[in-house]
């Protein structure tokens, strides 16, 4: 790990996170104070409420939640301002200093409110050095970034396709490359199937703590298995170009001779029409397409799926028609096929129609309740108000009699609107309920939980769950922090009581006063308690942040994936 520099006094910088940032500036008598920089992005609509409009050359005090005006306006986006760590090998010229350049945890807790015991935090005010990166730390901020878990499976994905392909390249028979194809589809819908992943998670939750943390922080990003998804799909893709073009070019060799027949006519057809199905799926997946026109997206992904799997359905029926070519029952490419079409099939077998109860929590936020005998903890599940177009996935929170469970939904767009302002008398869930990455809490000695508005969601899951009981009993660390729109509010007062039944000194922020810079906040908070592990659930940017942040610093971060 590159070893941020070295300050003046002492402190040890983290590396500094885009937005949003804090900016620091002086007084006249050169005592630090920062300002708070808001960062304008429309994807943090979904779990926190926008902080009152500011005017341009205007900022939210950080330690007073008013707005005030600039006096240097062209300093308003600085970015290199950073916070400092007050656990390093200087610890001593630290304290000595922290009055001029750092603000100690005591210190900022001493900002809550009067007379309240939440103890809930206006936005930080911490006055933070100016630093600027070694070339290692950017090379080492850039690989975390482009290097991720996701894009290492997407890229061994695709180095196991190659070598295969290398290998066998002098003598692959024309059926070859529909074994592949076939191999790889399967293994694309496989890996995402509840019951796989549900096994595969519950062995890994239940290693002992005691596994190297390498490891341990190495197999925690087992939830980005969408990166082996996207590599097969994409892998899948190629294969069968490849084959398509072999199989051009005895087409029109045929067809020049004047032997082609009906049945080839069908096989070329079918050929061009599941290689367009499956061309539109992979390019209607591209992140940026997806988040843009998710709907679209959804919707090319299921029919164009189906779409794929009937036309090859038909093209491995006439294919094997030929004289050229083995029959239906000797070919392997039919028979991963088959089991492609059973895994897609079997979820839809699992649904059910449940009545729910609804609890407004806010005026962008509500608690559904719905029956679910044993609702697993730490788990995910899909909704649905109409099951042929859009599901959506939400963790899940049992309830204490163990017959029931309860998500909580915030506003981010037209779904979830609908299912605020006018919710159902039912709806459709989806079984099984598949377990997230907070499932892997119980592998570390000291956890973090990190959330934003109704991120608490899931965490509220974890909290509850044996695990954390058991982690507990065993003096393991575990500390809380949570940003969100008035936290001290009577709707959110079961949260509070969950979260403080596990740590009675949760960090806790009131958005109204001007968001923090919720990475800094972490790696800070991380770096003083000595966490191994930080798990946080937010929108996409700030998850991001967060999980890059910790990452520069040589600790363990977890978050959602946002892939489907």
């Amino acid at each position: 790990m590159a070893t941020p520099p070295q300050l003046s006094n002492g402190c040890r910088c983290r590396p500094p996170l885009t937005s949003p940032s804090l900016h620091t500036t002086s007084d006249s008598s050169g005592t630090c104070r920062s300002q708070h920089i808001e960062s304008r992005n429309s994807s943090t609509e979904s779990l926190e409420h926008p902080p009152p409009n500011v005017p341009e050359g205007e900022h939210i005090d950080s330690s007073e939640g008013v707005i005030q005006k600039h006096q240097h306006p062209d300093t308003l986006d600085t970015l290199d301002n950073t916070r400092t760590s007050s656990i390093n090998s200087s610890q001593e010229s630290l304290k000595s200093t922290s009055t001029q350049v750092c603000t100690s945890m005591k210190e900022k807790n001493a900002g809550t409110k009067s007379g309240s015991s939440m103890g809930t935090h206006s936005a930080s005010a911490v006055p933070l050095p100016n630093t600027r990166w070694s070339h290692r730390q950017w090379i080492k901020f850039l690989s975390l970034h482009w290097l991720s878990a996701y894009r290492v499976l997407i890229g061994l994905t695709f180095i196991i396709n190659i070598v295969v392909f290398a290998v066998l390249c002098k003598r692959l028979s024309l059926a070859a490359p529909l074994i592949a194809t076939a191999a790889n589809i399967f293994a694309a819908v496989f890996v995402r199937q509840e019951d796989l992943i549900n096994l595969t998670f519950a062995f890994v939750a239940k290693m002992p703590s005691n596994l190297p943390f390498w490891f341990a922080r190495t197999i925690s990003d087992l939830h980005h298995y969408g990166g082996f998804h996207i590599g097969c799909a994409i892998s899948a893709l190629l294969w069968y170009t490849y084959f398509v073009y072999r199989n051009t070019v005895l087409f029109l060799g045929n067809a020049d001779a004047g032997t082609a027949t009906a049945s080839m006519w069908v096989d070329i057809v079918t050929c061009y029409s599941f290689l367009f199905s499956i061309f539109l799926v992979c390019i209607t997946a591209h992140p940026r397409l997806r988040v843009k026109f998710h709907n679209t997206f959804e919707h090319t992904h299921r029919f164009g799926g189906w779409t794929a799997l009937i036309v090859l359905w038909i093209h491995a029926g006439v294919s094997s028609n030929s004289p050229d070519n083995t029959h239906m029952h000797a070919n392997p490419a039919v028979w991963l096929l088959a089991a492609t079409t059973f895994i897609i099939i079997l979820p839809w077998t699992r649904m059910r129609r449940v009545p729910i109860t609804t609890e407004i929590v806010s005026s962008r936020e509500v608690k559904l309740g719905f029956p679910f005998k044993h609702m697993p903890y730490t788990s995910t599940m899909r909704f649905s108000r109409s099951p042929l177009m859009e599901w959506h996935a939400f963790a899940t929170i049992p309830n204490p009699d163990g017959e029931s469970a309860y998500i909580v939904i915030s506003q981010a767009g037209d779904w979830t609107k609908a299912m605020i302002q006018n919710p159902p008398s039912h709806i459709w869930i989806r079984k099984p309920a598949a377990m997230n990455f907070l499932a892997f809490s119980p592998l570390f000695n000291s956890l973090l939980l990190v959330a934003t508005g109704a991120g608490i969601g899931p965490m509220l899951s974890l909290l509850r769950s044996p695990a954390i009981a058991k982690m507990k009993k065993q003096g393991r660390t575990i500390k809380v922090m949570w940003c969100v729109y008035q936290p001290d509010a009577p709707h959110w007062q079961f949260v509070q009581d969950i979260i403080r039944n596990v740590d009675p000194e949760p960090r806790i922020f009131d958005s109204k006063q001007g968001r923090p810079d919720v990475a800094g906040e972490t790696t800070y908070l991380m770096k003083e308690a000595q966490i191994e592990a930080v798990m946080v659930v937010s929108n996409p940017k700030v998850t991001r942040e967060v999980v890059e942040g910790v990452k520069a610093w040589g600790g363990a971060a977890y978050g959602a994936v946002f892939d489907s």
